[in-house]
């Protein structure tokens, strides 16, 4: 494409973006933010595998229960990024309000589409209702907890940003991230008309390459999806273990808990290494991120892949956003940071 804001995303973890003069130790990958303590996964039975995998009523029911929406209003996907692709197609051809940092498939797949795409710098109630009167606003995407800003939305403030856009608008809230955050859930606008909640279990539940998903909308939208979407989009092992892990409410709750201590432990631990860097400090239940000039960013990701550390940076004009995902052991963490070289950072 020959707008440069928009070529294809790399994306964290990939470890074809890690230098090849990185540490030879092995890499600590912060890159994700996933939860590093994933749930117990049993073996799948041989029909997991030996039967094509229709609907499943036993996910369905576990998926309603555990977003606490009605099943009419849910789809099960193999995770959200089908849904990040699919959406921009469906959706009428318009203006497209975005977060100005946060996951860049959103901006790109929209591109793509042949929308015309807007951003805005915060999530204020009042900065985003006026950027949608003034620009023409069709659509809008919201991520909620943001990834890396940690911003989070309210059910109040997307119902009002929803008035404001034309009939036959969407506003899009991702919450891939809002598993560990309850507070961030706003699963109680399922089935409004024009909103779309996209959920990924992969994120909390610490299995990614299970590739699970859910959009909960209302069910006109979840048809067409559906049709797009085609069949056997979820795999059979991905339904067997995904409705086990989203029944499964003592080992959520225990988590939930353990994420909450460990990512305030993480962001005490990173605020006092950096102290003199003169970064700023936001976080998620499964994610820390440092804000800074981009220069310094650069620099100090470079510093982090020689002593065995992989982070994400997210840019944002002269600005970055510098996420670490959870580690499953501080110590090694904390080990790790105190190798790194901060006198020219602090500079």
């Amino acid at each position: 494409m020959s707008d440069s804001r928009y070529v294809a995303p790399s994306h964290g973890g990939d470890p074809r973006n890690i230098p090849a003069s990185a540490s030879a130790q092995p890499m600590l990958d912060l890159a994700t933010g996933v939860n590093p303590w994933l749930w117990p996964v049993p073996t799948p039975p041989v029909e997991c595998y030996s039967k094509l995998p229709y609907f499943s009523e036993a996910l369905q029911a576990a998926a309603a229960a555990y977003y606490g929406v009605p099943a009419h209003c849910l789809l099960a996907t193999a995770g959200s990024q089908p849904l990040i692709q699919e959406l921009p197609y469906i959706a009428a051809k318009g203006r497209v309000l975005l977060a100005k940092v946060g996951y860049e498939e959103h901006r790109y797949r929209w591109h793509l589409a042949g929308h015309e795409v807007r951003c805005f710098d915060r999530c204020g109630r009042d900065t985003v209702a006026e950027q949608i009167r003034r620009d023409a606003i069709t659509h809008l995407v919201l991520i909620s907890p943001n990834n890396p800003s940690a911003e989070q939305v309210s059910i109040d403030d997307i119902r009002y940003w929803r008035s404001l856009l034309p009939a036959n608008g969407l506003v899009v809230v991702d919450q891939a991230f809002a598993d560990g955050n309850p507070e961030s859930d706003v699963s109680a606008l399922a089935g409004e008309p024009g909103i779309v909640l996209l959920r990924s279990v992969g994120k909390f539940f610490g299995l990614p390459g299970l590739r699970l998903g859910f959009v909960i909308a209302e069910s006109g939208l979840l048809s067409e999806l559906d049709n797009r979407l085609g069949p056997w989009a979820v795999s059979g092992t991905a339904q067997w273990i995904g409705g086990r892990a989203l029944a499964d409410v003592e080992w959520q709750g225990q988590m939930r808990s353990k994420l909450a201590e460990a990512s305030l432990a993480q962001k005490d631990l990173l605020a006092a290494t950096f102290a003199d860097c003169g970064v700023r400090c936001v976080s998620s239940a499964l994610f820390i991120t440092l804000i800074m000039p981009l220069a310094r960013a650069q620099r100090l990701q470079a510093e982090c892949y020689q002593v065995g550390l992989s982070v994400r940076v997210y840019q944002c004009d002269d600005l970055a956003y510098m996420r670490w995902g959870l580690a499953s052991d501080i110590e090694v963490l904390a080990e790790r940071l105190g190798q790194l070289n901060l006198a020219e950072l602090a500079a």
